[in-house]
């Protein structure tokens, strides 16, 4: 991958997955420009629940608006995924993120 601190730029990165599942990458834009990235840990109706660096200035898992998200990547070795590997519903709670500077 090109330049992979470019947040978008992981939008290339393995391959397109068809809906978002535990471990998938997911790349998402920010208000003003430039995006973040982040690991999928399930979602709720309204957004996605990731695991990521940078969020709030820590590691940590935050809710973010699933219609910010650009790009749902999986990783080339997790191309065969176990049957049990899905997307992971939760209940929503605590505010998005809006920005995970």
């Amino acid at each position: 991958m090109k330049a992979p601190l470019w947040a978008r730029n992981w939008a290339a990165f393995g391959t397109k997955a068809p809906k978002a599942s535990l471990g998938d990458i997911l790349v998402f834009e920010r208000a003003g420009g430039g995006g973040h990235v982040g690991i999928y840990v399930g979602e709720d109706t309204s957004a996605y629940h990731v695991l990521g660096g940078n969020q709030g200035d820590a590691v940590s898992i935050v809710r973010v608006a699933k219609a910010r998200c650009l790009a749902v990547r999986r990783c080339p070795w997790r191309l065969a995924q176990p049957s049990n590997v899905r997307p992971i519903k939760l209940a929503a709670g605590g505010a998005l993120s809006v920005n995970e500077a």
